[in-house]
């Protein structure tokens, strides 16, 4: 069926809400054949747009329906984010090294070696974790949940089901810009870590509710997805540089192979923070609040 803005909301909810759960399902069962990095990466990202629509879409359904469902699929997205965590760091110190010296080459040789035996373990769990219970199983139940909103005398807590799709859309994004610009003063201070990582979620539940009602955006949707991911890459990027600077600092490096690591840490960070800055000037995020929540 096609949408539009006119499409009742539990109309839409459940058509929405069954092509993210056909594409969660579709790349869990890909990881189980294939393990790949890439898969794995595309199977997080699935789940973490299915928790936002389930989120989204929640006022319209039974609790104990919906409750038990979020939790299944945080649970693959934390398992999931053990391993992509892991294969980030990789990746990071294993290009780190080829920039420094021999001494901090040898120190970060031996972190490597660590890393790449837990991975060997986390795939071991992975594969443990996502075969029990058994994906078919639990696709039928999502199957059942989401075939049946409130139609009919629901609780006064949950939202009209009856309402259109473009005035509930046009609600919750300006719920979730709102979260957004609320976090951005604080995050315009480069030593303002906290605020930079909670916003850094703020914008990525953006984009995946963005990506939910994509149908009502118009012929400027591509422009507006793509600033709104690259600001999650960039806030994304310095996030992760904060965690390897963590680690290096909890590692026990002799003192001059810790303050150079960190220092290219530093100097890496400063240039996303610069990146992150332009990008405020050229595409501030209150203009793509703006374009989206009035797009229809």
């Amino acid at each position: 069926m096609q949408l539009n803005g006119q499409t009742s909301l539990w109309l839409a909810a459940r058509i929405l809400l069954a092509e993210r759960r056909d594409d969660f399902f579709r790349r869990w069962f890909r990881v189980l054949n294939t393990f790949d990095l890439d898969d794995i990466h595309d199977l997080r990202v699935a789940s973490r747009r299915l928790r936002e629509g389930l989120t989204l879409f929640a006022p319209i359904y039974p609790a104990k329906g919906i409750a038990p469902l979020v939790k299944k699929v945080k649970q693959v997205t934390t398992l999931l984010g053990e391993m992509r965590n892991t294969d980030e760091a990789l990746l990071f110190f294993k290009a780190l090294s080829d920039e420094l010296d021999a001494v901090c080459r040898g120190a970060l040789t031996d972190l490597l070696t660590e890393f790449k035996k837990r991975r060997e373990k986390e795939e071991e769990t992975l594969r443990e974790r996502l075969e029990s219970p058994e994906p078919k199983s639990f696709r039928s139940s999502f199957r059942k949940v989401v075939r049946t909103p409130f139609l009919f005398f629901p609780p006064s807590v949950s939202a009209d089901p009856f309402s259109t799709i473009s005035a509930y859309a046009k609600e919750s994004m300006q719920q979730r810009i709102a979260e957004v610009l609320e976090l951005l003063p604080q995050a315009r201070g480069e030593e303002n870590i906290d605020a930079q990582h909670r916003l850094r979620i703020a914008v990525k539940h953006f984009r995946y509710r963005m990506e939910i009602f994509s149908f009502l955006v118009g012929g400027g949707y591509q422009e507006l997805h793509g600033a709104v991911r690259g600001y999650q890459d960039v806030l994304g990027k310095m996030h992760d540089l904060d965690v390897f600077a963590g680690i290096v600092r909890d590692r026990g490096f002799a003192l001059q192979v810790e303050q150079a690591v960190l220092a290219a840490i530093a100097a890496k960070r400063g240039n996303l923070f610069g990146d992150f800055m332009a990008m405020l000037g050229k595409t501030p995020l209150e203009t793509i609040g703006h374009k989206v929540v009035n797009a229809w």
